[in-house]
């Protein structure tokens, strides 16, 4: 379908990104690294449904996972993702007050 594969990773990156539970969790992980046990209670979704959110967001190179213990901790893989997201927020605000 794609003929290189930077179409095909950015096409990948922005399926990713193109529901709005997801984009909110990654805007909760713009400011720093969570545990999902911290995400799901703020999403309003059940554990299940963040978790595979969580897994396709890590596929798509937008999150990295570490674990501590038993825990799982989520961030964002790159600051130039995490500014690009700032920056989306930034520009919705905008676009949305108008």
């Amino acid at each position: 379908m794609f003929k290189d594969k930077q179409s095909e990773w950015r096409a990948h990156f922005h399926k990713a990104l193109s529901n709005p539970e997801r984009l909110r969790i990654v805007d909760l992980l713009a400011d720093g690294e969570l545990c999902q046990c911290d995400i799901f209670p703020q999403i309003g979704l059940s554990q299940s449904t963040v978790s595979a959110y969580l897994t396709q967001l890590v596929r798509a190179g937008i999150l990295t996972v570490r674990r501590d213990g038993t825990r799982k901790l989520y961030s964002i893989s790159d600051p130039q993702i995490r500014e690009m997201i700032k920056g989306i927020q930034s520009l919705a605000e905008k676009m949305v007050s108008v």
